[in-house]
């Protein structure tokens, strides 16, 4: 389970979905379809697994690949399941996806905000918006709920992983503060894409709700964390974090991945 609590999921209101309806189908495919993308990514588990800074790590990205790999399936079958075709992830999502050689950095957007993020996606709106009287629901649902015990357990991993990073290596703080504000800052970009799918909606009604309140999840955990101030700070400081985020990333987009394992596993099984 996730080390910080995300709270109760947000209250859609008893809004649902209509599944042969055409405009809420074309919802569900534009959703649907990026979690495909997001699942499709789990491939990048195979060059964390080389690059893995410790025994531990190795460990959790075998059991993240095999999960991740089961996921595209079980999103495979929802999509037959509703007789609906994938379409291209967007290009927040492609952005959000992307492998970063520099494990500090994935570990961060990947696992701890990233993953949590899409956690907000399958438990609150996908599980509270598909209507429980379709035949064809029951087995969806029974699907997410796997995924989303299983990307717990990924958000969790990110989450320790943090604070050992933070602890060993406290300069990431700022430059992290900054890489949060900057990944929350494009989140909301995607919504804009439903918009006009279907205009008054019921459930796109609480769009602008549900995002403020995964927001408010991610922020509250990196509060937890220690990556973001109890309170607001200046503007001044803000952008400052956000210069050095940048900086960061930069960085990590030259990064090389470095096989370390055959150097520390000695002292990983307690040889040395």
């Amino acid at each position: 389970m996730a080390i910080v609590d995300r709270g109760a999921p947000y209250d859609f209101g008893g809004a649902t979905f209509d599944l042969d309806a055409e405009a809420d189908r074309r919802v569900l495919r534009f959703v649907l379809s990026q979690a495909l993308y997001g699942e499709a990514t789990g491939v990048y588990c195979g060059l964390s697994l080389y690059s893995a800074r410790s025994l531990r790590a190795a460990e959790f990205y075998v059991r993240q690949a095999r999960q991740e790999l089961a996921h595209l399936r079980l999103f495979g079958e929802i999509f037959r399941e509703l007789d609906l075709t994938p379409e291209p992830g967007h290009w927040v999502m492609r952005l959000l996806s992307t492998h970063n050689d520099y494990y500090p950095v994935k570990v961060l957007l990947e696992h701890a905000v990233g993953e949590g993020l899409v956690l907000d996606v399958f438990r609150d709106l996908l599980l509270q918006t598909l209507p429980d009287d379709d035949p064809r629901v029951p087995s969806i649902k029974k699907k997410l709920r796997v995924i989303c015990r299983e990307e717990e357990e990924h958000v969790a991993w990110g989450e320790a992983e943090v604070r050992r990073l933070l602890r060993e290596e406290p300069w990431l703080r700022t430059p992290f503060e900054g890489l949060v504000r900057l990944e929350l800052g494009v989140v909301p970009l995607i919504v804009r894409s439903l918009r006009g799918m279907a205009p008054g909606h019921p459930v796109l009604a609480h769009l602008d709700g549900f995002v403020e309140r995964a927001v408010a999840h991610a922020r509250a955990q990196a509060r937890e964390l220690g990556i973001l101030p109890a309170s607001e700070p200046s503007p001044a400081r803000a952008l400052g974090a956000v210069a050095a985020g940048l900086g960061l990333y930069a960085r990590s987009r030259v990064a090389r991945r470095r096989s370390r394992l055959e150097r520390t596993y000695l002292g990983e099984l307690g040889f040395e």
